[in-house]
């Protein structure tokens, strides 16, 4: 009795831990996708002159949705790294990732009402741009640098908190796990050169242009670590599962000479 309950209980956390897996690698991919779309459409604002901000805003109708629909492709990540945290199995891997979600979950929180309120003030005040008269647009562009000059700090932190130190923290607890070492020490370099971009913006805002910061590497390099990650999950789950089929033909074979024993 006490063999076959056990087998079954493994087989049990084996299907569990193969269906978590599953799940979040199609969130993280799904998550890295649709973020990086969400900002390819949003462009490149010139925020530094807001009068070329407002004629920019003006030429992209889909300003204001863009900015919603990277707060929900983050959210969709965020639940692949959750289930990233369920799939360690080191003690130490596991805090760290328990770390690493809760800054990725307060940047999620800036980042939604940094995000949100510059993308829905800008459209408006392009809108009221391109209708009012000369002396009326000045009054509007001093407004649309004030929104540029009072989101651009929360951006920054959201930056870090969302992506720098959660990609430090997940860096190390993935090398300590069973993940590909250059997967993990890769998401470290990434986080902690991320984190030392905001925070550089963040004392001295001339130090180098935001697109870097923002285009290149939230852009683009972290969502193509997210997507490595969510790749990594899913090939982890396909071993799984490989691994479980072995596992049944192995028990199937040894069992057969038993039963042809009690045949007889």
């Amino acid at each position: 009795m006490t063999l076959p309950n056990a087998t079954g209980l493994a087989a049990g956390q084996q299907s569990a831990t193969t269906h978590n897996l599953k799940i979040g690698g199609v969130c993280a991919v799904l998550g890295a996708v649709v973020f990086t779309t969400a900002r390819l459409l949003h462009g490149d604002t010139p925020a530094a002159d807001a009068q070329a901000a407002l004629d920019f805003v003006a030429s992209r109708p889909t300003y204001a949705a863009v900015h919603l629909v990277a707060v929900f492709a983050s959210m969709i990540a965020m639940a692949g790294l959750i289930s990233l945290i369920k799939s360690l199995t080191h003690p130490t891997a596991r805090i760290l990732g328990r770390m690493g979600l809760a800054s990725f979950a307060v940047g999620l929180a800036v980042f939604s009402v940094e995000s949100t309120s510059e993308g829905l003030a800008l459209p408006e005040l392009a809108e009221a741009a391109s209708k009012a008269p000369p002396g009326g647009r000045a009054e509007l562009v001093r407004a649309a640098h004030a929104v540029a000059m009072t989101t651009h700090g929360p951006s920054l932190a959201a930056m870090a908190l969302l992506y720098g130190v959660p990609l430090m923290l997940f860096g190390v607890a993935m090398a300590l796990d069973n993940y590909p070492s250059w997967l993990g020490w890769t998401g470290t370099v990434v986080g902690t050169v991320t984190l030392l971009a905001a925070t550089g913006l963040f004392l001295s805002p001339p130090l180098f242009p935001g697109a870097l910061l923002y285009g290149v590497l939230g852009s683009m390099i972290v969502q193509l670590w997210l997507l490595a990650v969510g790749v990594a999950m899913l090939r982890r789950a396909a071993a799984y599962v490989r691994l479980g089929e072995e596992t049944s033909a192995r028990i199937t074979g040894e069992a057969d000479p038993i039963r042809r024993r009690r045949s007889r």
